[in-house]
């Protein structure tokens, strides 16, 4: 229930109450906390929230709580930062999707930041609208629209947009398909000189090592990771991994995964039908992913290739880098082919306990690291004084089960405490547009 405490204390049912806003100081109070600073649970914690900040966190029978102030009952639930979802795509204007709903659908499964990997006209001036209170979208860092094969022609070209891309104010690059080394070269070469970093792709004309010696931030998907390993048709070797682990840790590159949609790729159209979440996306986009799902589907079954090896591969490449401690950033490439938005994030976690990584390490990948890897914009992914209150309240403890994650009681966006009855409502919403 909430609890106002002003003098005298006012005892209200939570379903009776507005929202509580980011400008109203709020505390979580008896709240085990996952702070991700380590893997240790903090009991019977206050957290107090201030002008959308973490004010203070401390045991509850010791923290004394400012004088107007709503409270939280987080009693045997399990607070934790909020997720991030390290490969999203922000729809541009004109298209099947409503964009407020996709950035809604990620909030609604606890992701309060996004990366977004596919930059389109109108984006810039989103990022600034989501920082509002009103908006409930995850706060957005966005990478430019992508250099390719297909949107860079030759290397002075290149630089000429790296330049532009970064003096419009850009977070990052997306680097694609298609590009010559010396085009990524160049492009490399004017992103340092512009103070941007760049990730995304490793095209087959450039190479993992290529990848690496340039500097490129992320190697999203796993990119090249196979081929550079020469196990994309046999069994990876120990001796492998090995090589593979020892050239990221000797780069500055992270990895974002998206294990969940590559593994989906072997998968009958059919098969992912039966996924609950379809019911909030367009039944234009619906139509377009069972196709391009069963193209792809289809060329895989006739292409020769053994997806188990190629899956399992990949999942013990993912195991040998976060044992190695090299930076596993969470991410799940949505919206796409069968991954709608923020649902696909804790579908890529259950992929990420499929190749063994703990919930503490995969709740990491979503928490702490994206935090560090953005820490020259903002303070997040842990639950200490002075961070973004970007929060997820949950039923149960997600170091046991990393499914717990899913278990949403609210999300407490940049100091906005979102309850689980408004975000059924708003999903509902949602559904019923598109049913």
């Amino acid at each position: 229930m909430w609890v106002q405490r002003t003098l005298p204390v006012l005892l209200f049912v939570l379903s009776t109450l507005a929202p509580v806003r980011a400008e109203d100081s709020i505390a979580f109070i008896h709240a085990n906390v996952l702070t991700m600073k380590n893997s240790n649970v903090l009991t019977d914690q206050t957290v107090i929230v201030t002008d959308g900040r973490i004010a203070g966190l401390g045991p509850s029978d010791k923290t004394e709580l400012p004088a107007s102030v709503q409270t939280i009952d987080a009693s045997g639930r399990y607070l934790i930062p909020g997720l991030a979802e390290m490969h999203a795509h922000v729809p541009g204007p004109g298209g099947a999707y409503d964009v407020e709903d996709v950035l809604f659908l990620y909030v609604s499964r606890g992701v309060t930041i996004a990366r977004g990997m596919q930059g389109q006209p109108g984006q810039l001036e989103l990022r600034e609208k989501a920082r509002s209170a009103d908006f409930l979208s995850p706060t957005l860092y966005l990478a430019a629209p992508a250099l390719s094969g297909n949107s860079v022609d030759g290397p002075e070209d290149a630089r000429e947009k790296v330049k532009r891309f970064a003096e419009e104010g850009w977070d990052l690059l997306k680097v694609h398909e298609g590009m010559t080394l010396d085009e990524y070269a160049a492009i490399a070469d004017q992103a340092r000189l512009s103070g941007i970093s760049f990730g995304g792709h490793v095209s087959d004309l450039v190479g993992l090592e290529e990848a690496f010696a340039r500097g490129q931030r992320t190697i999203d998907h796993l990119d090249n990771y196979l081929e550079f390993m020469g196990a994309t048709e046999t069994p990876v070797t120990e001796a492998m991994l090995e090589r593979a682990v020892d050239a990221t840790l000797a780069s500055d590159a992270g990895v974002v995964p998206t294990s969940a949609l590559w593994a989906r790729f072997g998968t009958p159209p059919d098969q992912l039908e039966a996924y609950e979440e379809l019911k909030y996306v367009p039944e234009a986009v619906l139509a377009q992913w069972k196709a391009s799902q069963a193209q792809i589907y289809a060329s895989v079954a006739s292409g020769g290739v053994d997806a188990g090896i190629w899956l399992e591969n990949r999942a013990k490449l993912l195991k040998a880098l976060s044992n190695s401690g090299a930076e596993v950033l969470l991410g799940s490439d949505a919206p796409q082919i069968y991954s709608v938005p923020g649902f696909s994030i804790h579908r890529e976690m259950a992929v990420m306990a499929e190749a063994g990584l703990s919930p503490y390490e995969i709740l990491r990948a979503g928490t702490a690291l994206p935090g560090a890897y953005f820490m020259d914009k903002d303070a997040f992914g842990t639950v200490s004084a002075g961070a973004r209150a970007d929060l997820v309240l949950v039923d149960k403890n997600p170091l046991e089960d990393i499914a717990h994650a899913g278990e949403i009681a609210g999300v407490m966006l940049r100091g906005r405490w979102i309850p689980k009855s408004e975000i059924d409502d708003r999903l509902n919403v949602i559904a019923e547009k598109y049913r």
